[in-house]
């Protein structure tokens, strides 16, 4: 709101008591001849800024708004690393202004698609900046940002503490003025569920009240996951435990190593030698290939899979829970450090079809070349015939029994997780 006056003449303003006047921007003053500051009793003092504001009027009014720039158009919880290693924002982050009056008290809430409330505070959360104040605040994020280390990155900093000096308490957001309110996605539980923002659209809402009147305002936005879909996060800030649910697509790959082909004996016969025996059929299996001199003792090759496509599924599954796990079930990796807080981290893996990882073959191999696992979104390639074949393919590989490896032969018993 903008008031232009305009007097052709002399103007006079009196009042009898103090008169206060603040803005959030600058104040100026023009005068043709002079300009004159009296102060009969004390003279002229310049104190500190002071949002004065209307105590008298009892109208007031509100505006809500859900800040768009790209500053703040993604969140990530405790501003950790996004996918191109850059130090993402930890908030969503809502403009307010409180215009005509000043107000006894403000509440701040956040409400589901179904109407449930999702977060609610008397007064508003922890961090709210005045709008004036963006700016500096801007360049100090920038200024005190750590740079990435690719080699040793850290995955979030104390941005908490930049803000701390801007932050203003409940006795100056009710005061007429313009304000931005940063909130961190946790609930009043202090849990942070990203199933709470998978498509949804969500309602920040302002209650202000003055005098025993109420004033709403509310503004309706959109959240989506943004690169990733297939992994959900739950992050609980009391217990200090994160869990996360990890749909991955893993596909039959088949087996490697048990077959066995039904030659001629002719096509093995020696050039320029009589073979009496060369109209004889002949079975060469997989096995066949492993140098005798390799063989264990009561280790005997493997000639039918030992493990089903659902025990490497479930071996795989058990695998990921447990590598990527970082919390009391793991022989080494407890926890993990997020600025000064551990936490527990636990993986739930599920096998999928829909918001999926990019799918991954799982391949039963033995009595053979010993193949690599490759990642998904990645093409591995993979030697495993012992005619020296190779192709490729997104694959987790599950070697057991009699492997060739670049030393030689070994013999891989079978495994608790792949």
């Amino acid at each position: 709101m903008s008031r232009i006056r305009i007097v052709k003449g002399k103007y006079v303003k009196i009042t009898h008591g103090d008169h206060n006047m603040s803005t959030e921007g600058h104040i100026t003053s023009n005068a043709a001849v002079e300009v004159r500051e009296t102060g009969n009793e004390n003279g002229v003092m310049y104190n500190n800024f002071e949002r004065k504001g209307s105590e008298v009027n009892n109208d007031f009014e509100i505006r809500l708004s859900l800040k768009r720039d790209k500053a703040y158009s993604t969140m990530v919880p405790f501003g950790i690393l996004d996918f191109k290693g850059n130090y993402e924002n930890a908030h969503f982050v809502f403009d307010y202004s409180l215009m005509l009056g000043n107000i006894d008290s403000l509440d701040f809430k956040i409400l589901n698609e179904d109407g449930s409330t999702l977060y609610a505070v008397k007064n508003l959360p922890e961090v709210v900046v005045p709008s004036r104040k963006i700016p500096l605040l801007a360049q100090d994020l920038m200024k005190k940002k750590p740079k990435n280390d690719p080699l040793q990155p850290k995955k979030a900093w104390d941005w908490k503490s930049v803000f701390d000096p801007y932050n203003i308490m409940s006795g100056d957001y009710t005061k007429i003025g313009s304000y931005v309110i940063f909130w961190d996605g946790f609930d009043n539980n202090e849990i942070y569920d990203s199933t709470k923002f998978d498509n949804k659209k969500l309602k920040a809402v302002i209650v202000a009240k003055k005098n025993g009147k109420e004033k709403t305002k509310e503004v309706e936005f959109t959240t989506n996951y943004s690169e990733v879909n297939w992994v959900d996060v739950k992050i609980d800030k009391k217990n200090k435990r994160i869990d996360t649910t990890l749909r991955v697509n893993l596909k039959d790959g088949g087996e490697e190593g048990l077959k066995c082909t039904t030659y001629k004996e002719s096509q093995y016969t020696i050039a320029g030698e009589d073979n009496p025996f060369k109209n004889e059929k002949l079975m060469i299996c997989d096995w066949d290939k492993i140098p005798k001199k390799d063989l264990i003792s009561a280790k005997p090759p493997i000639t039918k899979r030992t493990r089903s496509f659902t025990d490497l599924e479930e071996l795989a599954l058990e695998g990921l829970a447990y590598h990527w796990g970082r919390n009391k079930n793991h022989a080494v990796a407890k926890g993990v450090k997020i600025i000064s807080d551990s936490y527990e981290f636990f993986m739930n893996a599920l096998n999928m079809v829909e918001k999926t990882m990019d799918y991954v073959m799982l391949t039963y191999n033995t009595n053979g070349n010993w193949m690599r696992s490759g990642n998904p979104g990645s093409l591995t390639i993979n030697p495993i015939s012992w005619i020296g074949n190779t192709f490729s393919r997104k694959a987790i590989c599950y070697n057991v029994g009699y492997i060739e490896y670049s030393n030689g032969w070994e013999f891989s018993d079978e495994k608790k997780r792949i």
